[in-house]
């Protein structure tokens, strides 16, 4: 890059661009130059609260400002292809928040462009170091609970009226990726992160409360996306994982709703809460606290990393991993449509 911070546009600038420009702080290399949003008046809060000089309401007009470098997607999952092959056209480096497209079809869409465009791409699984997944992938990686026997992730919360009334309609909403099958696409990631690919899906997806009001449409609407699902996986090396997601499970802590737990033919690692890793390794005692040692690189700053140096195997969480997770999705709908086993494509 010309310059000597990576400067990023982001496209749609609303409330989940606060996390973004939060993680963007901390990191130096880094200024985010420029807001779009289609509505002017929020568009212009979000500026003046981020000090954000250059905003735009047309994504194109920042597409041809040449003191842009890279560019951030945080738009409603179904404008995600539209964007990114916009950004992608314009030959800059690419972030998408997640889930990356609403299908594995668009995601490989969205790959191949960026891939024949020689274009830097990362999607924004934020959780790998959000929480200590990624610490624990490296204790599985070096051998510490032997081979993989199987994996159990929870992830729950309550989005009920009573508990949540600030919850927006988009939740619910399948264009925009609603429900605990895109929203929470985290932990298909998670189970990638792992231990590998996985090789067939079944599951349980319920809508438990069919008719909801929401903070932006008090009168309500009907429900037709799962507010709590259950997926058994079954990797490729012989391995499984039980994944559970629920917006129904009262009585949770925020942000500490998720669990996560591997055994395997030596030992078996755990999260703490959100905070830290328990384990027990080789001879067979309780779990105790383990050093869950130094933080697990966040997508925001392998992105920044990558884009500066070129260099796409700097990242993680490329746009691969986003079509990887979308394949489980499919396969997710595809095997409770038809109530069977289905194999991922490959």
């Amino acid at each position: 890059m010309a310059s000597r911070k990576l400067r990023i546009g982001i496209i749609g600038a609303g409330g989940f661009a606060m996390q973004h420009m939060e993680a963007f702080a901390e990191i130096p290399e880094v200024e985010v130059v420029a807001f779009m949003r289609r509505s002017e008046e929020p568009l212009r809060e979000m500026q003046e609260r981020f000090g954000v000089e250059k905003g735009f309401t047309d994504h194109r007009e920042m597409l041809d400002d040449p003191d842009i470098d890279a560019i951030d997607i945080i738009t409603p999952t179904d404008s995600h292809k539209f964007y990114a092959l916009e950004a992608i056209a314009s030959g800059r480096p690419v972030l998408c928040e997640k889930p990356l497209a609403l299908t594995a079809s668009e995601c490989q869409e969205m790959l191949d462009a960026a891939e024949n465009a020689g274009v830097i791409h990362a999607v924004n699984f934020n959780q790998r170091g959000r929480t200590p997944v990624g610490r624990m992938s490296r204790y599985i990686a070096d051998g510490y609970i032997g081979g993989v026997y199987h994996v159990n992730i929870r992830w729950g919360m309550s989005m009920q009226r009573d508990v949540r009334p600030d919850v927006g309609s988009w939740r619910f909403m399948p264009e925009h990726g609603g429900g605990t099958v895109y929203e929470l696409i985290h932990v298909f990631d998670m189970a990638r992160l792992l231990n590998g690919e996985v090789a067939r899906v079944s599951a349980v997806l319920n809508t438990a409360e069919k008719r909801r009001q929401f903070i932006d449409a008090p009168d309500g609407f009907d429900v037709n996306v799962p507010d709590s699902s259950a997926f058994l996986l079954e990797y490729f090396n012989g391995a499984y994982a039980v994944i559970h997601t629920s917006f129904v499970q009262r009585g949770e802590v925020p942000r500490r709703g998720i669990l996560v737990d591997v055994a395997g033919s030596n030992g078996r690692i755990a999260l703490n809460c959100l905070f830290g890793l328990i384990g027990s390794s080789g001879e067979n005692l309780p779990m105790n606290d383990i050093d869950p040692g130094p933080p697990y690189p966040m997508p925001y700053e392998q992105f920044v990393a990558g884009a500066l140096a070129g260099d796409q195997s700097l990242i993680d969480t490329s746009f691969e991993a986003g079509l990887e997770a979308a394949k489980i999705v499919d396969a997710a709908h595809l095997s409770w449509k038809e109530k069977r086993w289905v194999d991922i494509d490959r």
